[in-house]
């Protein structure tokens, strides 16, 4: 993180209803990096700590599994921020895990199309915002691939050309139309999923200009979804904030689980003895 980066972060954190030893340990740990990985997605020392979250969390179902390899991806990737940190998380992940990452970022480089409906929430979001420039976050990505065109059709396609097993999305489409499209995703054969795909999705929660709810944008084609599936379901992790203790932040009302019941290692057991052992104990330290 560079010092603009640093002063970005340390006035974000004055606005955040943190005590000040926090903003004080990000700060120190931005310039000498010093916490574990895992420490810096509990403060937000790091980058977008809701895509390291939900990558660390797939990396290590995935090691449990004992599966090599995953597939992140980004639904809406804009200037592509996002997919650079989402980059940058992996390579922390594999470190961390053993787990190989391979990322896709999919959009139409051309910005939000028409609105179908009400359902898009067009008083929020007009037709052309977050253009990308293409050629541009070619040069600044290292191994994420660019899939572009309309989601409606690229998703139909993603499975054909075999990614490791998907273990992480992050949904940022803004539009109820194209959020069903991409969800599609999660209907691919078990063999391209794990039996538990951590999910990121952007537009649930925000201010009251807004106006999120469960009839329009992404709620409501999450619980499409939901209703639409017997054996497939969307939910949020419950008291996920709670875990972070004094750092409740927004994205952690954002995050959710895809959970694939009749996966052929959904109910395969995750933990070790030992690792169960020393997960209570830092519960009860905590």
């Amino acid at each position: 993180m560079n010092v603009s980066q640093l002063f970005r972060a340390g006035l974000a954190s004055l606005s955040e209803p943190i005590p000040a030893r926090f903003i004080a340990l990000r700060a120190f740990d931005s310039l000498f990096n010093f916490l574990s990985y895992e420490s810096k997605l509990r403060v937000g020392s790091v980058q977008r700590s809701n895509y390291g979250f939900g990558l660390l969390e797939a990396g290590r179902l995935a090691a449990s599994l004992g599966i090599e390899r995953i597939s992140a991806i980004e639904f809406g990737v804009a200037g592509g921020n996002g997919l650079v940190a989402l980059e940058d998380h992996a390579r922390r992940v594999v470190t961390e895990t053993g787990v190989e990452i391979e990322i896709y970022g999919f959009d139409t480089a051309s910005g939000l199309p028409p609105p179908d409906d009400y359902r898009d929430l067009p008083y929020a979001y007009v037709q052309g915002s977050f253009a990308m420039d293409e050629e541009k976050l070619r040069n600044r990505l290292s191994s994420a691939k660019l899939i572009i065109g309309d989601v409606r059709d690229t998703v139909q396609h993603f499975g054909d050309t075999n990614p490791a097993p998907i273990g992480f999305i992050s949904f940022d489409v803004d539009f109820y139309s194209s959020t069903i499209a991409a969800l599609e995703v999660l209907d691919l054969p078990f063999e391209l999923l794990l039996p538990r795909v951590f999910c990121y999705f952007d537009d649930v929660a925000a201010d009251a200009a807004y106006c999120f709810n469960e009839f329009t944008g992404e709620l409501l084609a999450i619980r499409e979804f939901n209703e639409a599936h017997a054996d497939r379901k969307l939910a949020q992790i419950a008291g996920l904030r709670h875990y972070f203790r004094s750092l409740p932040t927004l994205w952690h009302e954002q995050m959710y689980v895809a959970h694939l019941f009749k996966h052929p290692h959904y109910n395969t057991p995750v933990h070790s003895r030992n690792h169960r052992a020393a997960l209570g104990q830092r519960l009860e330290l905590k």
